[in-house]
């Protein structure tokens, strides 16, 4: 059985890509940069694949039984589209997608779209929806964190059930690699629900020093994003206003469920990547 994954780049493709290797699958990793993957991923198989020309990449597909895409909003439905058609032809079985908590509400949306056209494709599939990132903090928000003692988000003083890209990852895993997964949409969030300033907290805590939460307005938001692809301010936008809304709080136990284990939990997370904020 081969296992391919169409992003490895992203935080759970990462995590993805290590747990599958470490389990003993055979993986397939597509990308741009292939020294740079070889480097990433010593053990992984590593083929061209660009999301925004998938045609001329049929050959990263050849023998593979299950397949993990993650594109990026600002392609989406298309590439998903253009991919699963492709995955179609060349004999796949089963497709599991990253979509993001709460996309079954907004059905024409992207994400909405391209899970739309996964479920109508006679593959097996499995959608995955987890809510924002632990890993978050420690990528998009590190550089602040670590020079002025801050994080910059949106969220007032809403909460969510930050969830942990390994829990992430190993919640596909067991989608790719083991029956009973069909026609399921995880939604996937940790064991706790926390605002930005308890986040704030923990990371002090995991720190030994003071770490803030200054909250920001959708406008400064969509000026630190300029330049970006429009349907990612879009999608960061409405997250955020989710978040504001009291819509992000909620948790599910679908980790617990399927894992057998609690959730990572975010102390752990911060306690963890201490050393990426120093």
């Amino acid at each position: 059985m081969t296992l391919f994954v169409a992003n490895a780049n992203g935080k759970v493709g990462t995590d993805l890509v290590a747990a599958l290797l470490a389990g003993g699958h055979a993986v397939r990793v597509g990308a741009r940069d292939l020294a740079k993957a070889r480097a990433a991923f010593p053990g992984a198989e590593v083929v061209a694949f660009d999301y925004a020309d998938v045609p001329a990449h049929a050959a990263a597909l050849d023998g593979v039984t299950a397949l993990f895409t993650a594109a990026p909003p600002w392609l989406l439905p298309a590439a998903e589209i253009d991919l699963l058609a492709l995955a179609r032809d060349k004999g796949v079985r089963r497709i599991v997608k990253l979509s993001y908590l709460g996309a079954e509400l907004a059905p024409e949306s992207p994400h909405g779209r391209a899970e739309r056209a996964i479920e109508a494709s006679g593959l097996e599939w499995t959608h995955i929806r987890p809510t924002f990132f632990n890993q978050n903090f420690s990528t998009a928000h590190a550089a602040t964190i670590r020079t002025e003692g801050a994080f910059y988000e949106p969220a007032a003083d809403g909460a969510s059930a930050f969830i942990d890209t390994r829990d992430i990852a190993a919640v596909v895993v067991k989608a790719l690699t083991e029956p009973g997964h069909n026609g399921k949409a995880y939604g996937l969030t940790g064991s706790e629900s926390l605002t930005r300033h308890q986040v704030a907290e923990a990371l002090s805590a995991a720190l030994g020093r003071t770490i803030r939460y200054v909250p920001v307005d959708d406008a400064a938001l969509r000026a630190s994003l300029a330049g970006a692809p429009q349907a990612l301010v879009e999608l960061l936008s409405g997250l955020y206003g989710a978040v504001r809304a009291g819509q992000t709080a909620a948790t599910t136990t679908t980790v617990a469920d399927l894992l057998g284990r609690p959730p990572i939990r975010f102390a752990d997370f911060a306690t963890d990547a201490a050393a990426t904020w120093r």
